[in-house]
């Protein structure tokens, strides 16, 4: 009998030395869908690029569409035009525009937008480039400038603005709102005595004499072949 219950105990003592064993077998079990779930994660693919936003509320999809399009392939001329002939700012059109601000606005934007590499077609990368937009419609002269900050000694957004709206006279320009580096501008078109197409010009030579008062603008020299822009929407 003592040699019965001795066997027992025995027994007893081996399946509780067992016991510790199993459970750290169990707790090991348990922490390698852990390392599973790291490794997954790292396998992961990174979060896709956010895709450029829509139109403003109100404002037309398919236009707002066409003046982003329009702005960021004139980014890439204006970025173009100033690597090859080494100029800082530019006055030039946004036609599908059709004289809106916002659209304007939304144009600008992509021009300076960075160019992204996974593209087929380049678009924006003018960040650095000074410019001026114009576009006019039956309604109104629309106009948005920029200066890039790294430029604000040079410029003021601004007084840029206001020098081209007064060119008009007559206080038809209304100066919508600014600061040093970006200013929005209009002016209302009556269809018997002021043309957005007529002012369109006026302010377009506005702004280059305000480039050229500021030596902004590059000034030919008749002995020397100047290099020119091909795209004869740009004006220096």
């Amino acid at each position: 009998e003592k040699k019965e219950e001795k066997k027992e105990e025995k027994k007893a003592d081996d399946k509780k030395k067992d016991s510790p064993k199993k459970e750290k077998k169990e707790t090991k079990q348990e922490e390698e869908p852990k390392a599973d779930d790291k490794k997954d994660a790292a396998a992961a693919p990174a979060a896709a690029p956010k895709k450029d936003e829509g139109p403003p509320a109100g404002v037309d999809g398919k236009k707002w569409k066409a003046a982003v399009k329009e702005g960021g392939k004139k980014g890439v001329e204006l970025a173009g035009c100033a690597d090859m002939g080494g100029l800082e700012f530019f006055t030039t059109q946004i036609e599908s525009a059709d004289g809106d601000v916002t659209l304007i606005q939304g144009a600008m934007d992509a021009a300076n937008k960075e160019v992204d590499p996974k593209d087929e077609e380049a678009k924006g990368g003018s960040g650095l480039v000074g410019k001026m937009l114009l576009s006019s419609g039956n309604a109104q002269l629309g106009l948005v400038c920029y200066v890039p900050k790294e430029m604000k000694d040079k410029a003021d957004a601004t007084e840029w603005m206001k020098a081209v709206l007064a060119s008009c006279g007559d206080g038809a320009g209304e100066f919508i709102e600014g600061d040093a580096l970006t200013a929005k501008g209009c002016i209302k078109g009556d269809g018997s005595v002021r043309f957005p197409l007529k002012d369109k010009d006026t302010c377009q030579a506005a702004s280059v004499n305000w480039l050229k008062g500021k030596g902004l603008f590059p000034q030919a020299d008749e002995e020397e072949d100047d290099w020119v822009c091909e795209d004869d929407t740009i004006e220096w």
